[in-house]
């Protein structure tokens, strides 16, 4: 079996998708500048989550550009170690280097720290060449003319230095704390995919509103919360010298798809989670990040999945074989689910670009859902029929003691037919995955299955009738009776078997015994 349902594949998978994008876009907080690159993502996250209408534009590249636009304003991002470093990356010898498209000065972000130094500093700046800012008058008159300017120029961030330098390391509060708000997204995806195929899954298979709601909610908060730990860890191993041990593998991928394919690929994934395309070496470089983080969030994934049954194995409840088999199943549904999401993505990017109703973004988005469904349905069907043929379930062998179990004590209480069902119906109800493995775990499982079946058999019993001994034949029934079958058998040729006497020989048969009792049923385990 795997640790992953079938209905919360696609969730599971977008969630994959999202995260590994973020950790393409986050690993270069591993350069020496990663905390200015920090910085500017913590100062966006925040403006987000502040009501602004904040969007990251400087992933252009291009010369003397805005980091970032809030609210219709460009704004250029400067964490140094001080108010006037921060200051001076803002100017080639002494001519200021940002502009917006009126002439006016970009503002310039600065850490919370430094930013009376930083405002300082460029207050002197300009006083030394007011001219480049249209500034001139008596030394007063520029003096309160470059005040005003670096009040108006100079943005304080919401974040110190040390806080953005932390957010670009490993295992601190501040990056734990940044990526977890960066997970939110990722989780909300996830938990809304899988919430509408738990609910519609539910209404197709006859449940009331109610149920498929309840449904919906609990595989929605289950997925989400995931993809939620999943986006987390995942961006934090993208702090870590992992990131560039995987780097040759991904470069090397990307190289033999060539440019045209590694491009459309790029872009196709990048639509299918809602981001902008790109072209040439970004694109090269992007699709790399992106495979790297693809294997890290799919191992992470496939470990989190299967931290339950890893739990349960050290505690005894079930074997290592069955973890093996487990996880083996669970890595196979992720990673068709992967492939069925990049294909599908392709395939409906194709189609939401053919038709402009749908549109690239939508198609892509759309069929990546589909497909990773689809791959995930399939490659976990494939591993399966493997891994059952190596591999029997721990289930199995319970069910197989469970069912030696119920027979002896079928034929120890004398049980009917009749009775014997009635009695496998409430042991099919009260069985469970927990049960089972409780079952695994215990010091005899014989004794277990017996004192799980004795109390049903027990209670079934109870309900027989009472034969009293009024209700016995008496010796002279018995005297009459034995009469009649000696008369039946003085009339019939001693040497053939009449189909009387077979009949006779049929109805003596002991009818308390458990013959009929068919045990080779289909457990029906909740």
């Amino acid at each position: 079996m795997s640790n992953l349902d079938k209905k919360d594949i696609a969730g599971t998978i977008a969630g994959n998708m999202q995260s590994s994008e973020i950790y393409a876009d986050n690993v270069r907080m591993m350069g020496s500048r990663g905390h200015g690159f920090a910085a500017e993502k913590a100062n966006h996250l925040y403006d987000v989550f502040t009501g602004n209408d904040a969007k990251i534009i400087g992933d252009d590249n291009l010369k003397n550009g805005a980091d970032r636009l809030v609210n219709g304003t460009q704004i250029q991002t400067k964490f140094c170690n001080g108010g006037g470093k921060c200051i001076s990356e803002c100017f080639e010898g002494d001519k200021f280097r940002y502009w917006n498209s009126d002439g006016s000065p970009m503002q310039i972000e600065v850490p919370k720290d430094f930013y009376l130094d930083a405002k300082q500093s460029f207050t002197q700046r300009v006083e030394r060449n007011p001219e480049q800012f249209g500034i001139s008058g008596t030394k007063e008159e520029i003096k309160k003319a470059a005040e005003k300017l670096a009040d108006e120029t100079i943005k304080e961030s919401p974040f110190t230095y040390a806080q953005a330098k932390n957010i670009a390391k490993f295992g601190t509060v501040e990056s734990i704390t940044f990526d977890a708000v960066n997970g939110i997204k990722v989780a909300g995806t996830a938990m809304g995919i899988s919430a509408v195929i738990s609910f519609a899954t539910a209404i197709w298979s006859g449940e009331d509103f109610d149920v498929a709601l309840e449904s919906a909610c609990y595989s929605g908060l289950k997925v989400g919360g995931i993809a939620w730990v999943t986006s987390i860890a995942t961006a934090q191993i993208g702090r870590t010298g992992i990131e560039q041990s995987l780097r040759p593998a991904t470069d090397w991928v990307v190289k033999q798809l060539g440019n045209k394919t590694t491009q459309a690929l790029a872009n196709t994934l990048r639509a299918s989670v809602g981001k902008s395309s790109i072209y040439g070496v970004a694109a090269s470089n992007h699709l790399s990040k992106f495979l790297r983080g693809n294997v890290v969030t799919g191992v992470i994934t496939v470990g989190v999945l299967s931290s339950a049954d890893l739990f349960r194995m050290f505690q005894g409840r079930v074997s290592g074989a069955q973890v093996f088999k487990n996880v083996t199943n669970t890595a196979a549904s992720v990673a068709g689910g992967t492939g069925g999401w990049m294909g599908g993505a392709t395939a409906g990017a194709a189609i939401g670009s053919a038709v402009p109703i749908i549109g690239t973004a939508a198609g892509a988005f759309i069929g990546g859902i589909l497909g990773s469904f689809a791959g995930g349905m399939a490659a976990n069907k494939a591993s399966s029929a493997i891994m059952d043929n190596l591999i029997e379930d721990d289930s199995k062998e319970m069910q197989d003691i469970l069912g030696s179990v119920f027979t002896r004590l079928a034929q120890d209480y004398l049980l009917s037919t009749a009775e014997a069902e009635k009695v496998l119906a409430k042991l099919q109800e009260k069985l469970s995955v927990d049960i089972l493995r409780d079952m695994y775990g215990a010091s005899s499982r014989g004794s277990f299955a017996e004192n799980l079946i004795e109390p049903l058999i027990i209670e079934e019993v109870k309900k027989r009738r009472v034969i009293r001994l009024a209700d016995l034949p008496t010796l002279e029934n018995v005297a009459d009776e034995l009469e009649v079958i000696l008369e039946k058998e003085m009339n019939h040729d001693d040497e053939s078997e009449s189909v009387e006497t077979q009949n006779l020989k049929n109805d003596n048969t002991d009818t308390t015994s458990t013959a009929p009792v068919n045990l080779n049923f289909v457990w029906r385990i909740k």
